[in-house]
């Protein structure tokens, strides 16, 4: 049986063609910015939010899949409040 996995490119780019299609609507590459500056001290660098996902994972020590599940989970929680 194939496992399909699921890597960081095909993540920013479903999550891109989300809020295109949602004509900004749906923001949550913003909500993750936001929350890793102001939570983490993580400020937004060339490589835009994946990047600051990237370094979230590095200080974590866990993959840049588990990182953005992990912030999208916590901002969803604090909505959800």
């Amino acid at each position: 049986m194939y496992v399909y996995q699921l890597e960081k490119e095909q993540v920013v780019a479903f999550i891109n063609g989300l809020e295109a299609g949602s004509i900004r609507k749906i923001a949550i590459t913003e909500q993750v910015s936001e929350w890793l500056k102001n939570e983490h001290r993580i400020t937004k660098s060339k490589p835009g939010w994946p990047g600051q996902v990237q370094q979230y994972a590095d200080r974590r020590g866990i993959s840049w899949f588990n990182a953005f599940n992990e912030i999208v989970s916590t901002i969803l929680d604090l909505k959800s409040q």
